[in-house]
């Protein structure tokens, strides 16, 4: 399939890559962490307002807004999110990525957000146990994160496979709500606890974890029995 060139403010980018490279410049390089864009950085503020029309939630999600601020990500320390900020004071994340794709994020997302974030008790509970341990597979103690152990067939793409098999009669949510501890991850509605409860629990019961460092955790093979929704 030819890539699909983009035009941005009557330039041309040969990729979506090449353009995905001007926005994080603009975002990393130009402004950096800031809250106030609007007044600290007026032009680019206003680059940042084309860039975000591309979003395809970008009326709803700017709906009242008065200004933008650029912060770390909290899922990602070396990375850099955008908050629109509201009248009444309030952030709502939108997504430079999706600015880019001009895609919203789509309905596996969503859903495998939700339930990565309702089982965050059971990984907290395996880190704080397992507190001083070391990659299993290479032995370092640095960068430690709590991943699920691919190789006993429990990658996370798997476990919800199979409870989603093993649960077929259950109607699989499709509207979440945001969580507001920062991180602006998915969560299940009220009307969907029977949904949540249900697969907390099965992830308690088949999760197998173990503490990988950051490198072995993103060179690790990837399991291909996933979810396709």
């Amino acid at each position: 399939m030819p890539r699909k060139p983009i035009t941005f403010l009557n330039t041309e980018y040969k990729t979506q890559g090449e353009f995905g490279k001007y926005v994080k410049k603009i975002i990393y390089e130009d402004i950096g962490i800031c809250n106030d864009i609007k007044n600290r950085y007026p032009d680019e503020h206003r680059l940042l307002i084309k860039i975000l029309e591309r979003h395809p939630e970008f009326d709803s999600k700017t709906k009242n807004m008065c200004n933008i601020k650029i912060d770390t990500d909290t899922l990602n320390r070396k990375g850099l999110k955008i908050l629109i900020i509201k009248n009444d004071g309030s952030l709502v994340d939108i997504s430079w990525r999706c600015a880019i794709t001009g895609n919203k994020k789509s309905k596996k997302y969503e859903l495998m957000s939700a339930m990565r974030s309702s089982i965050d008790e059971q990984i907290h509970h395996f880190r704080t146990i397992h507190l001083n341990y070391s990659c299993q597979l290479c032995g370092n103690n640095e960068r430690l994160q709590v991943d699920h152990d691919d190789t006993k067939n429990s990658a996370f793409d798997e476990l919800v496979l199979n409870f989603i098999q093993e649960n077929n009669d259950t109607e699989i949510p499709d509207n979440f709500g945001e969580l507001n501890d920062g991180t602006h991850r998915r969560c299940f509605l009220e009307q969907n606890n029977a949904f949540r409860d249900k697969w907390v629990v099965y992830h308690h019961q088949h999760a197998l974890l173990r503490m990988l460092c950051h490198n072995c955790n993103i060179r690790r093979p990837k399991t291909k029995r996933k979810l396709i929704l």
